[in-house]
C-alpha cells in the first residue's frame, strides 16, 4: 500500500470516528452538573427520595412513586410523595408497609432549578 493511500485511509477513519462520536453524543442527555443526584430507598415501613447538589440552586423539587408488582407481573402504583426545597438538598418520604415476598420499585425524580436559570430533571429507580 502506498503512503498516499495509507494517509487517505487514516484520515478517512479519523473522520468516520469523529462523525460517529458526534452522533452518539447527540443521543445522550446533557447534564448541567454531574454532581446533582437523586436516590431512593425502600424499607419495610417507609420509602424515601433524597436529592442533592453542590451547585447554587433556586429550588429542588423531588417526587417518588412506589410500585408493587402484582399477581400477574404488572406494576401497580401504591403510594407517592413529593417535596420542594430552596437549599442544596431535598428529601421526601412516606410511610408504606411492604408485604413479605412482594417486589417493589421506587421511581425517583428531582428537578433542579439552578441560580443561573438552568434547570434539569434527573431520575433514578430503586427496588426492594
Amino acid at each position: 500500500m502506498s503512503k498516499k493511500r495509507l494517509i487517505t485511509l487514516i484520515l478517512s477513519i479519523g473522520i468516520f470516528l469523529s462523525l460517529a462520536a458526534t452522533v452518539f453524543a447527540a443521543g445522550q442527555p446533557r447534564r448541567y452538573k454531574e454532581n446533582s443526584t437523586v436516590k431512593g430507598t425502600i424499607s419495610q415501613s417507609f420509602y424515601q427520595v433524597n436529592a442533592k447538589t453542590d451547585v447554587a440552586v433556586k429550588r429542588i423539587t423531588v417526587t417518588g412513586t412506589l410500585y408493587e408488582k402484582g399477581t400477574f407481573g404488572t406494576w401497580q402504583k401504591v403510594s407517592s410523595c413529593s417535596n420542594t426545597s430552596t437549599s442544596s438538598s431535598c428529601s421526601a418520604s412516606s410511610n408504606y408497609n411492604t408485604k413479605p415476598g412482594r417486589s417493589y420499585r421506587l421511581e425517583c425524580s428531582a428537578t433542579f432549578t439552578y441560580s443561573n436559570g438552568q434547570s434539569e430533571t434527573i431520575t433514578s429507580t430503586a427496588s426492594h
